[in-house]
Order: C-alpha cells, then structure tokens, then sequence
C-alpha cells in the first residue's frame, strides 16, 4: 500500500509539471490553448476538392490549438483521476485498519478467554489428578491390607487344618495320657497310705 501510494505520488507530479511544462510551451510560444479557439479551414483557391499547400515553416503556424487544449486538460483530468484514486485508497486503507483492529481486538479478547478457560481446565484436571492419585494410594493400601490379610488366613488355615487334622488322634493320646496319670497318681496315693494296689 505504501509502495503503491509513493508511485501514485510520484505520477501525480509527473503529470502536474508536464501539464506546467507544456502550458509554458504554448505560453512561451504564445500559441492559444483556448478550447473555444476557432478551427480554420483551409481556403480553396483554385479548385474545391483539391488541399491547399500547408507551410510548416510559417510563422502563424502554432498547430492544432484545439487538440493541445484537449492534450492539457486530458492531464489535468489523468492527475485529477490518481489524486482521486489516491484519496480512495487512503479512505479503503483507513477503513480495512480500522476493520482490522476491530477485529484484531475481539481476537485478543476470544484468545483471554480461551486462554483462561484452558487454566481453569488445567486446574480442574490437576484436582482430578490428586483426587484420582488419592484414590488410587487409598486402593493401594487397601490392596496391601488384603494381602496380608490373606497371608494371615494362609498362616492360620494352615494351623487350624493341621489341629483339625490332628485333633482327634492327639486327643485320645492325651485321654490316655491322663488316664495313665489318674491311674500313675491312684497306685502313688495308694502306695503312701500304705496299701498295695
């Protein structure tokens, strides 16, 4: 856009002292740029369809008046067109910065708020990590609590199973036993009292 409005620039005053420059021309030469001059036509001496000589070197000659009238004011209008299009672009340019600033700034806002949504998910993600990892030690333990409990059951199963096992056997070995000290200690009393069994 810069670029484009320096050569604009540029053109305008290109165009401005060539119009300056050839109105001094006319002016220096002292040739009319009226577009209201007058076009002469050629008089016909002789013959009506035949042209009469022109004369290139004659003094009066000062070339179609009309036409470089038309040449000025197509530069003034060329000039007149870029200034123009120059106010335009600068009016567009003006309108797209404000466009784009205005949409630039709900950009930014949009871009906050997504910014401070995504901490709060953060956050909220963190809390449910702790929660989760708190839960998760808790299994743990509780998990380890079972498994000893299961040793503890293992270890006593296995006490219990053999006194099951052994249970009777062990307890008429023990009604023996103590039969055999009932009768031991009976003969002993006996023994001390003087009597023979």
């Amino acid at each position: 856009f810069r670029q484009a409005m320096k050569d604009d620039a540029d053109a305008v005053e290109l165009l401005k002292q060539a119009t300056k420059t050839m109105q001094e021309f006319y002016r220096r030469n002292k040739i009319e740029l009226a577009l209201a001059a007058k076009r002469q036509e050629p008089e016909y001496t002789k013959d009506a369809d035949k042209a009469p000589e022109t004369t290139w070197s004659d003094a009066k000659y000062g070339g179609r008046t009309s036409e470089t009238t038309g040449l000025v004011a197509i530069l003034q209008m060329i000039t007149e067109d870029v200034e123009k299009e120059m106010a335009t672009a600068k009016k567009d340019d003006a309108d797209a910065q404000a466009q784009y600033e205005k949409e630039d700034s709900a950009m930014k806002a949009t871009l906050d708020e997504q910014l401070a949504l995504k901490l709060a998910k953060e956050k909220e993600l963190n809390e449910v990590n702790e929660r989760t990892q708190d839960k998760q030690e808790f299994k743990d333990a509780k998990e380890s609590d079972l498994g000893a409990e299961e040793q503890l059951k293992e270890s006593i199963t296995g006490d219990c199973a053999w006194v099951e096992s052994h249970f009777e056997s062990r307890r008429t070995k023990r009604k023996a036993e103590m039969d055999g000290l009932v009768e031991a200690k009976s003969y002993l009393a006996g023994v001390e009292a003087g009597e023979e069994v």
